[in-house]
């Protein structure tokens, strides 16, 4: 399992998503920084770029769909 360093806000949830389809999205971005909402485990992730000012001048939504999660741990 991988895990990503971030701020967040909300209840806790437990999501998991195919890292493979996130860093290819994740590459094609020019910000280093984005917003990834969610609302429930069982729904698309919305991935949105920002820059240091908090806008991006990239107008792109991405929907990045989750994955189910085995609970082994």
């Amino acid at each position: 399992m991988k895990t990503l360093e971030c701020q967040y806000s909300g209840d806790d949830i437990q999501i998991g998503f195919n890292s493979k389809f996130l860093i290819e999205m994740l590459n094609n971005l020019e910000s280093d920084m984005i917003t990834l909402s969610m609302s429930h485990p069982n729904r698309a992730g919305i991935i949105r770029p920002l820059n240091e000012g908090g806008e991006s001048k990239e107008t792109i939504t991405m929907l990045v769909m989750p994955v189910m999660l085995n609970d082994n741990d």
